[in-house]
């Protein structure tokens, strides 16, 4: 009977741990720039936090500051700029701290990114973008239970950075390892799609 018991519990123990946590990210390099297509989003948007972070410290014309903000959907997500760290390259220079961030309303991101920002203009097209460089380890925590290792820069349209849903066209140029795999992108060009992320 004890040993009933034990095999018992210990069957309704596994099963709680397999009940716990979400599926791990899929979609191999596709699913891994979605992730961080999805991460560079909090400092993104314009409503509860978009670009407005960026742009609030940008706009107070202080030497540093950290700004603070409810995502999207729950958690905080903050940003800490320091102008007095010179850039060479012409990126603004930032770091973005998640705390339980979940844009989605179904995955939360946990972790620190050191992230710039720069501006790329097509004069043939008439057309700008945004070049998004994020390096740094996240969780993520919900319907995907994963890390996203990333040390990758992404070129976007403007209009991408508010995307909540449809397709976004990124050009990506670096490393991203999920527990699906590492994958290195050389300019590479990715159809996304925004809002959501696949599941193994």
């Amino acid at each position: 009977m004890t040993r009933f018991t034990r095999l018992t519990i210990l069957s309704a123990m596994t099963l709680g741990l397999v009940a716990c946590g979400g599926a791990k990210l899929g979609g191999g390099k596709e699913g891994a720039a979605q992730a961080a297509f999805q991460a560079s989003q909090p400092t993104g948007r314009g409503s509860k936090t978009g670009q407005s972070l960026v742009k609030q410290a940008l706009a107070s014309g202080a030497a540093t500051l950290t700004l603070t903000a409810n995502c999207a959907d729950s958690g905080k997500v903050s940003l800490a700029f320091d102008a007095t760290q010179t850039s060479t390259d012409g990126f603004i220079n930032y770091t973005v701290t998640y705390d339980a961030c979940n844009e989605d309303g179904q995955n939360e991101y946990t972790g620190t990114m050191a992230t710039s920002i720069g501006f790329a203009f097509d004069p043939t097209t008439n057309s700008g973008s945004f070049i998004i460089g994020m390096k740094g380890k996240l969780t993520i925590d919900g319907d995907i239970s994963d890390s996203l290792d990333a040390n990758v820069k992404m070129t976007m349209d403007f209009a991408a950075t508010s995307a909540h849903s449809g397709n976004v066209k990124l050009v990506l140029d670096g490393t991203i390892t999920t527990s699906d795999g590492s994958y290195v992108y050389n300019n590479e060009t990715i159809a996304i799609a925004a809002g959501e992320l696949p599941k193994a």
